[in-house]
């Protein structure tokens, strides 16, 4: 642990602040003459990972102690943990709002001190009679508090850091669209901060580490960046030491710095803001069948009033045992053998005893170029008719992707069959990357079916980069995800993002399955190295609770592996039953509870708003 002397340090602040100020007049004519020549900006950023300690005093040090570390490292921001300074949980030693003002008012005065940006957590109290709040406090360079939210029940504004917009979320806030997603879609974040407070980057294993983070920087074309306390006791899995996880992810998903659990310690990196062209975020900023959505989100992030929603209810599923194959088919250029296999499968999956059998994107010509380029509608229509006449003799849905015509141009389809072999959906893909073969999909109306009485979406490949699709699906009453994918990895961390970017999308749902294609083994002429990795999940257990029996791999605060493939050709199956209501959906979300609390006006009819735009089609091809 490190000590330093809080005293002595305050007493050198006004010949530290004059020394920098002296230097910063130099550094602004330098980069006067810089600039002119180079555009990337960088900011050195300091993570800090600590442990809490069990008084207001101890972390107060703590953390002025940091902040001089940080300084001296040329550190422009500082980032500490959710409830750095106090945490709420402890029993022990209640500070007086008093004291904790005076806490807070001494961190200022050291980022003053020091010239830094700090950021931290604490539990804070608006009297001494009132219980502890869950706080987020940002002070500028000059000692000035430029924010102070309360988690779970009010939208902070972003910020910005030596002009680069950053927005801060505590822990769990990273659950709400309009704190994760929001700012940096229509605010233009660059920097998205979490300060958390247990399992943030700990998820147990190593190809799971950091699943909250990296593909959320991904999504975005953001960096994202996380402070983690690291945790002596043993957590409600068994896991002791837990929490840590801090890291600097860049906007690629990559990991630019982590670490587990090492012990009060300072991250220091410089960040390449020009890096984060967050071209993600304005996709999906831009996609018209969510334009709407978005705009209501930036008209209540500044405050303002917006037009009424049409309330509606959500939808309830029957209640049975559903049994998934998940078939991860080796994928070549030869249609008729694609469907070949597509049907064998489906005999399989039904001896099984499966209610539907799931099969990989594009199963159907594989993902090469040229194979779906020499796919014309008639060869298409008569692999679908195969397929179709096996669902009907082997009585099982099926889901099958497939490039298909649509008005004249090519789309990345997925057909959802039912056990009768009728066309129950036939879903173009909405987030359609690969422009040179196919134009978008205009329809989330069409990610929707019932399997046998229960709400189900299908979704597709790049999908998993839009969040809001399973999310407000999930409001509107979704209980089954289907995603499927047929993605080729160059590295085992590439594998590993992916196969995170997949897994949390299918958190909103109750059950479900991701369905990749297999890598290839000793085949010439295949349609791309995929991935394999394919899963059945279920989201299980939850804050507090031990994994329940069952699972491959539990994480309570995502969707859980049921049951997972490796990367050759293999079908897995893996069955739960049903319950009527997805607990995420828009009267029972504990999220909505806070949505509809005054400190939230709006927010809860602006995801209402969503569920509606889930459930809709529109006229023109989406904006790139």
């Amino acid at each position: 642990m490190i000590v330093c002397s809080v005293m002595e340090s305050e007493r050198n602040q006004g010949r530290t602040k004059a020394t920098r100020n002296r230097l910063s007049l130099v550094v602004l004519l330098l980069v006067g003459i810089v600039t002119q020549t180079a555009f990337a900006k960088t900011i050195r950023i300091g993570v800090a990972q600590t442990v809490i300690e069990p008084t207001l005093q101890k972390n107060r040090e703590k953390l002025c102690s940091f902040i001089d570390q940080a300084g001296d490292a040329g550190c422009q921001i500082v980032i500490f943990p959710e409830g750095a300074l106090y945490w709420p949980d402890i029993a022990t030693h209640k500070p007086t709002k008093a004291q904790l003002d005076s806490a807070i008012a001494q961190i200022g005065r050291k980022a003053d001190a020091e010239d830094v940006y700090t950021i931290f957590g604490v539990g804070y109290r608006e009297t001494d009679a009132e219980p502890y709040t869950n706080r987020g406090v940002v002070f500028d360079l000059d000692g000035r508090r430029i924010l102070f939210y309360k988690k779970n029940a009010e939208v902070p504004r972003s910020f910005d850091v030596h002009g680069v917009p950053s927005n801060l979320v505590i822990c769990s806030d990273r659950g709400y669209l309009e704190h994760s997603d929001l700012p940096c879609l229509v605010q233009g974040s660059q920097v998205i901060i979490d300060i958390s407070g247990g399992h943030g980057g700990d998820d147990g294993r190593p190809d799971l580490r950091w699943i909250r983070y990296r593909p959320w920087a991904l999504r975005t074309g953001a960096y994202v960046i996380v402070s983690n306390p690291v945790h002596d006791d043993v957590d409600f899995m068994g896991h002791s030491p837990w929490g840590g996880g801090s890291a600097v992810i860049r906007p690629d998903g990559a990991i630019q710095a982590g670490r587990t659990y090492e012990k009060d310690t300072l991250i220091v990196e410089e960040i390449d803001v020009s890096l984060a062209t967050r071209a993600e975020a304005r996709r999906r900023r831009n996609h018209s069948l969510f334009k709407s959505f978005w705009d209501m989100g930036k008209e209540l992030l500044a405050g303002e009033n917006t037009a009424a929603v049409p309330q509606i209810g959500p939808l309830s599923s029957a209640r049975r045992d559903i049994k998934i194959a998940a078939a991860q088919i080796l994928c070549t250029s030869d249609i008729n053998e694609n469907a070949a296999k597509i049907t064998a499968y489906i005999r399989r999956a039904a001896a099984q005893g499966a209610d539907i059998v799931v099969s990989p994107e594009l199963a159907v010509t594989g993902s090469k170029p040229e194979g779906i380029r020499a796919a014309n509608r008639s060869v298409l229509d008569i692999a679908l008719d195969r397929i179709r006449h096996e669902a009907d003799n082997q009585n099982i849905y099926v889901i099958v992707g497939m490039p298909y015509f649509v008005d004249g141009r090519r789309m990345n389809c997925a057909f959802v069959i039912g056990d009768d072999g009728g066309i129950r959906t036939r879903y173009a893909q909405i987030v359609a990357k690969r422009a040179d073969l196919f134009r978008g999909g205009t329809s989330t109306k069409a990610i929707w079916f019932e399997l046998k009485g229960v709400h189900s979406i299908v979704t597709i490949g790049d999908d998993a980069s839009s969040v809001e699709i399973a999310d407000l699906a999930a409001s509107r009453g979704m209980y089954l995800h289907f995603h499927i994918a047929n993605e080729a990895y160059s590295s085992v961390e590439q594998a590993k993002l992916a196969r995170q970017r997949n897994l949390l999308m299918l958190m909103y749902a109750k059950f479900g399955a991701v369905v990749n294609a297999a890598i290839p083994a000793d085949m010439s002429d295949t349609s791309a190295s995929a991935g394999g990795m394919s899963m059945i999940v279920s989201r299980e257990g939850g804050h507090n609770r031990p994994a329940p029996a069952g699972l491959e791999y539990y994480l309570p605060y995502q969707t859980s592996i049921v049951k997972c493939a490796g990367s050759t050709e293999t079908m897995i199956v893996a069955e739960r039953s049903t319950s009527a209501r997805n607990e995420l959906d828009l009267t029972r979300n504990w999220r909505n509870r806070n949505r509809k609390s005054r400190a939230r006006s709006g927010w809860y009819e602006w995801i209402e708003k969503g569920a509606l735009l889930i459930n809709e089609d529109v006229r023109s091809a989406p904006a790139d």
